[in-house]
């Protein structure tokens, strides 16, 4: 565990080769979903995840009303 935010920056950016080509497991709603560290930079770190238009409409109709993919069809909708 890190002491401070300096020292956990120091090590991010010193691996940040090997750092994006991991992922981390997230839990949203009921399910779990894999976002690959895309990005290690000075200010922070980049998660990111494409969703398909077809996945985002089915797990709506699925009756996935918290989940990630009804967050986004709301985002979309909403314009």
């Amino acid at each position: 565990m890190f002491d401070d935010v300096d020292e956990f920056k120091k090590k991010a950016i010193d691996n940040k080769n090997d750092i994006k080509r991991e992922s981390v497991d997230i839990i949203i709603g009921e399910d779990e979903q894999s976002f690959r560290i895309s990005g290690i930079g000075e200010k922070a770190v980049k998660i990111e995840k494409y969703f398909r238009y077809e996945d985002i409409f089915k797990a709506v109709e699925d009756g996935k009303e918290t989940g990630i993919e009804a967050a986004i069809l709301k985002v979309i909708e909403d314009f």
